[in-house]
């Protein structure tokens, strides 16, 4: 990314808040279930914000003990006993977010975040002896939402969190150079990745500690954290503990426990298809919103893991940037470091020269384009100075980004980011920024690309859905020579916004070779670049109208065209000509990329109430 500055945050909009249960007669009944009796509302909908206290090493919560004494939901609801005996009851509460969800109905509900109690042994609690008074008898307990809510075992591991300590390195750099074949093996990794052997080792050694880490019991529950957006709740209540073991499943009871079929089952999914008259219950529908807006008023982390250099020039070091233990707990963001490749290099023009101050023109570019032979080949490099081009501003909760200019002969582009540090899934992400303008006055670019991702936590715990059908995800890193390792499984995936000087339309082959089918590029888009949005589907074909070439799909009223190179390339793309003054001119302008379960949509603005849909996909055509 270029210079810029950015204010960054995720915020989630509210539905509205609906009281459903089954009408059938039982000897009892249930009414004014309130899943949240200790709040004050408004509007008869609760918003909270993810608290970031200690979330890096724990996982979100909800609620935090900042926001309730006992960092718990209490909940109530009253039965009223009609039959003629004095009796138990047995009830279980359960929570799921709606707003990125599948459809109860769905084969994948049972990926939808949903929770019970914490401890998951607790089935359904019963309550005091409710007499057979006819009067309604209040019943109150407690919970709260957290992270990995079904305690599955892929997200347990080390009680380690974080850069992997010196102490985990040396030891891993003692064992590899102490195994002859082992050191071998990093000494040719080493002269194929154009780096020296120490190199090398040392990013092996952090590597494999990290993979040592993926083993514990710990339940790492930050590695399938709270979602955002909107909760509802389900009460279930049985009058006889024999019906509910009888009609309940193990799986619905705890739902820690997987049925016949090894496959974890949603309650709310099963309760929506199995009704009875054992049993009531009662739904609130969107009763709660979470959102997260992660801060930078807790400084910049710096991620020692990700340097290539070991030996990184910390003098530019503050209290707002470093890689103390303070802020490697509590900062939201850490400098992001792009990973370096020696192979992948560009065509520079060998001339030192200040676009942006239009010290260099079109024509000057074109007379260099004649002059191949000058050309300089350098790949895209990544600091060695940590926090030189990061200024975190804690008093405006902001941050300004630079990218360093050129200023002798040692030619250098070099890659500057800032990264979250607490990994959703799903969500609407909302960002305010001012990046660099794109175009001279000469309508020259000046070669800088300005990029938002989401992009995957890297961990064998983190991996996508399995690509199914007849072949497999296509590896990131495969070209189009030779033949393809298909997957069935990778943790890699990525949703982009990059920004670019480049054509509105695709190559005439992308058109099918017809060039009479590639419309011709608008004279007017000079002074216009491209907002490209992407999905890493990694060409997996379970998208049922997976293709390649130019497509369109319709969302809202709207055509959206969407390209991809090849049956083989991994992403789709689409572009949007955007004036490069209007992006660029006022003090920010809006980005959102909203990732539903199904669909993706881009969205751009010079305000967040004017967003303006730009692009879309959904699962008929790439996998989400």
């Amino acid at each position: 990314m270029g210079k810029k500055t950015t204010y960054l945050f995720l915020s989630i909009f509210f539905i509205y808040w609906v009281l459903s249960s089954c009408s059938k007669k039982t000897e009892f009944e249930v009414s004014d279930l309130n899943p949240i009796a200790n709040f004050s509302l408004t509007n008869k909908n609760l918003f909270l914000q993810l608290d970031y206290d200690n979330a890096f090493e724990n996982g979100f919560v909800v609620p935090s003990v900042n926001q309730t004494p006992d960092g718990k939901f209490h909940f109530s609801f009253k039965i009223k006993n009609t039959s003629k005996q004095p009796k138990n009851f047995y009830y279980k509460i359960y929570y799921q977010n709606s707003s990125y969800k599948f459809d109860e109905k769905h084969d994948f509900s049972n990926e939808n975040f949903y929770g019970s109690w914490e401890d998951l042994s607790i089935t359904f609690k019963e309550t005091e002896i409710i007499p057979a008074d006819g009067s309604p008898h209040l019943i109150t307990d407690n919970f709260r939402i957290i992270g990995n809510p079904r305690n599955e075992k892929q997200f347990f591991g080390s009680d380690k969190v974080g850069p992997a300590t010196d102490n985990e390195i040396q030891n891993k750099i003692n064992a590899i150079k102490n195994n002859p074949e082992w050191l071998k093996a990093v000494t040719e990794k080493a002269i194929n990745n154009k780096i020296n052997v120490e190199t090398q080792i040392y990013k092996d050694a952090i590597y494999t500690t990290k993979l040592d880490r993926n083993s514990g019991e710990t339940n790492n529950r930050w590695k399938r954290n709270i979602r955002v957006g909107n909760y509802e709740f389900l009460l279930v209540i049985f009058a006889d503990k024999n019906e509910l073991d009888k009609f309940i499943p193990d799986y619905i009871q705890n739902i820690s426990l997987k049925n016949s079929d090894n496959n974890y089952v949603n309650p709310f999914s099963f309760f929506s298809k199995n009704n009875s008259s054992n049993y009531e219950k009662i739904l609130v529908n969107d009763f709660l919103t979470l959102s997260a807006s992660p801060s930078f008023s807790k400084g910049i982390f710096i991620n020692k893991e990700t340097f290539v250099d070991l030996n990184y020039d910390t003098t530019n070091y503050s209290s707002l940037c470093n890689e103390n233990h303070q802020l490697q707990t509590q900062a939201n963001f850490e400098q992001f470091i792009s990973s370096f490749n020696a192979h992948f290099t560009f065509n520079n023009v060998p001339i030192i020269a200040d676009v942006n101050g239009n010290k260099y023109s079109k024509k000057d570019y074109n007379n260099s384009l004649t002059k191949t032979h000058q050309f300089i080949k350098t790949p895209i490099e990544v600091s060695n100075c940590p926090c030189k081009t990061i200024m975190p501003d804690s008093v405006n909760n902001k941050v300004a980004l630079f990218n360093p200019a050129v200023k002798d002969t040692n030619y250098r582009k070099e890659n500057v980011g800032i990264i979250t540090r607490h990994g959703l899934t799903y969500g609407k992400y909302s960002i305010k920024a001012k990046l660099p303008k794109l175009l001279n006055k000469d309508l020259l670019w000046n070669g800088l690309t300005n990029a938002i991702w989401l992009i995957y936590q890297n961990g064998e715990w983190n991996k996508r859905r399995n690509c199914s059908t007849k072949n497999g995800f296509v590896p990131k890193t495969y070209n189009g020579n030779g033949d393809i390792n298909y997957m069935r499984e990778t943790n890699y995936s990525e949703i982009d916004i990059e920004i670019v000087k480049a054509a509105r339309y695709w190559p005439a082959s992308s058109y099918g070779g017809d060039l009479s089918k590639k419309p011709k590029e608008p004279v007017s888009d000079s002074n216009k670049v491209m907002v490209t949005y992407t999905n890493w589907d990694l060409a997996c074909d379970d998208a049922p109208k997976i293709k390649n070439g130019v497509f369109n799909i319709k969302f809202q009223d709207n055509n959206f065209e969407l390209h991809r190179w090849d049956t083989w390339y991994q992403a789709v793309t689409g572009k949007y000509a955007a004036l490069n003054d209007d992006l660029f001119g006022g003090d920010y302008y809006w980005f959102q990329i909203e990732w539903k379960p199904e669909e993706i949509i881009w969205r751009i603005g010079p305000e967040k109430d004017q967003l303006k849909t730009i692009g879309y996909v959904n699962s008929t055509y790439s996998s989400i």
